[in-house]
């Protein structure tokens, strides 16, 4: 069972937003800016607005960190990225290929 989509009243919606990372940004930096990303969603979620961080993904040359949430609504993740106070943008439109065979 995936607690992220399984479950009772899960979330419907999965938003991929960009953050901006400084260009020195290091692997420690990334991680912290990682936990700090789980932490502001447990408590937009304690705070009654659902959303989970399911993880990120480090793009150098750009400087970003490509996140994907699930939450029951965008504005829950937007509050949940401006806790950690760091530049972003949603991205509006992901296409997702079939799975291998």
């Amino acid at each position: 069972m995936n607690p992220v989509f399984d479950s009772p009243g899960g979330f419907p919606a999965t938003v991929y937003v960009a953050i901006c990372l400084p260009a020195d940004a290091m692997p420690g930096a990334l991680a912290r800016i990682q936990r700090a990303l789980a932490d502001a969603a447990r408590k937009t979620s304690e705070a009654g607005r659902p959303v989970h961080y399911v993880n990120g993904m480090y793009m150098p040359a750009q400087h970003r960190l490509l996140c994907v949430f699930t939450a029951a609504c965008t504005e829950a993740v937007d509050a949940t990225v401006e806790r950690v106070r760091l530049p972003y943008e949603r991205i509006k439109a992901v296409t997702e290929g079939p799975a291998p065979a």
